[in-house]
């Protein structure tokens, strides 16, 4: 049986200059008719000795590469190694289909994307196709159910069922440069339709200056990740430069990884921390009794009672001032603390207060009845001691309840303040921002 003989390599054969800005030009594939000058934008007959320019598209500058492909790369997919031999550039103006709760339609999109030809040993090409989202890989393809958009529904090229169409629209070419075996005029036009089935199916009609169509062929689109291509393109020298420098930043985000690792765990460990109270040191409880007549109760804080000595060791402490009454009341509480020296260490007040009830609503022409319920029952505070005393205090109260009000005071030491919480919170989000944007700046220069 007969056998395809594959090239080891791929030759050049035949080199000429731009008959336009007099670059120089190779060609690989046997069967390229006309080539786009990367130089000047020219497309020039290949195959007369005169080699002329059959039309001139855009200036090259205006359309660069998106990425490090180039012309002449090689590659190696599946164990078969391919030459990139043109890049057309396309400007897409189509219809995007989309679904939410609200309903579904399509919507108007512009975009614009970069279709390279790469050429096989073998003779065989596909296309990778590059844009703003990524790479995929686009081969032509032979349809079971060949057939065309209808009423923005499709057949399935393969179980004929009916599918819906993600994507129509037209493309147009803005340049081109490299081999081609058709001759490319900017403004040349395809009409495509997309549709999805597991993988993108795509079908194009080629268009000519008429806007007829004059070719129809049949696509399957595979994506591709940014590191499998540049795996396959391996062993080119810019790409290999790409490869050794993604190797060191990844070694240099090892080593930040570590760090902030270990500064997540310290800050787990804060929030464990700042989530406890501490150590409970003293504690005493005050009961109000209950107003008998409302207007007997002053607007002048009145003394309570005092608050016993207690000793406090040097370091953080937290201290805590609550109240509980009975529902729809409220009072008035301050707590004044003072050193062994009798100066006014620490100051707490708030106005507690425990109120709920039954609302009516409506809306949307359903109404009912809900329970709510507010309340504010708890104070606290931190302060550092920076050496070991006795402490006590006077409590002041201006009740307003239903019944008897107690308050409680209670003192913990051991306690982490929360700014020292907050700090550490800050510095690991910073090094996680830092971690996230070296990984971003990792994939933009590859």
């Amino acid at each position: 049986m007969a056998s395809i003989k594959p090239q080891s390599y791929f030759q050049t054969i035949k080199q000429f200059r731009c008959t336009n800005c007099g670059g120089e030009i190779s060609l690989i594939n046997s069967r390229t008719r006309y080539i786009g000058c990367q130089y000047c934008g020219a497309v020039v007959d290949a195959r007369s000795e005169a080699h002329q320019v059959i039309t001139k598209l855009n200036q090259p500058s205006k359309y660069p590469p998106k990425s490090f492909i180039r012309l002449g790369m090689q590659a190696k997919f599946d164990g078969v190694r391919y030459q990139v031999l043109g890049r057309t550039c396309w400007r897409s103006v189509y219809k995007e289909y989309w679904k939410d709760e609200d309903g579904s339609g399509y919507s108007d999109e512009t975009w614009k994307y970069d279709e390279w030809i790469l050429m096989s040993e073998y003779q065989t090409f596909f296309y990778l196709i590059e844009d703003e989202e990524g790479y995929v890989i686009s081969t032509s393809i032979v349809p079971v159910y060949p057939n065309l958009l209808s009423n923005l529904k499709i057949k399935d090229f393969y179980s004929n069922s009916i599918r819906q169409v993600q994507e129509y629209g037209n493309s147009e070419v803005v340049f081109f440069e490299g081999e081609s075996t058709y001759q490319i005029h900017a403004g040349d036009k395809v009409q495509f339709t997309e549709y999805m089935a597991g993988k993108s199916f795509i079908v194009e009609t080629r268009l000519d200056n008429t806007g007829t169509a004059k070719e129809i062929e049949f696509f399957e689109e595979t994506k591709i990740s940014r590191n499998q291509l540049l795996t396959a393109f391996g062993g080119n020298p810019e790409v290999d430069k790409l490869l050794q420098l993604r190797t060191q930043r990844r070694a240099d985000n090892k080593f930040w990884l570590k760090t902030f690792g270990f500064a997540g765990i310290i800050f787990l460990l804060l929030l464990f921390y700042s989530l406890g109270s501490g150590n409970q040191i003293f504690t005493q409880k005050f009961v109000i009794p209950q107003a008998l007549d409302s207007n007997k109760i002053s607007e002048t804080p009145e003394l309570l009672t005092l608050i016993r000595p207690f000793e406090v060791q040097p370091g953080i402490v937290k201290l805590v001032l609550s109240a509980s009454f009975p529902d729809n009341s409220d009072a008035w509480v301050g707590l004044e603390l003072q050193d062994s020296k009798g100066e006014i260490a620490n100051v707490l007040d708030d106005n507690f207060f425990q109120e709920s009830g039954t609302e009516y609503w409506q809306e949307d022409g359903e109404s009912g009845w809900e329970d709510w319920e507010e309340s504010e029952r708890e104070k606290e505070a931190y302060y550092r001691v920076e050496q070991t005393d006795t402490y006590s205090g006077k409590v002041y109260v201006i009740p307003n309840a239903k019944g008897d009000v107690t308050v409680q005071f209670t003192v913990f030491q051991g306690s982490i303040l929360s700014r020292y919480f907050m700090i550490a919170a800050i510095c690991c989000g910073v090094g996680f921002v830092i971690m996230v944007l070296a990984g971003i700046r990792d994939w933009n220069v590859m």
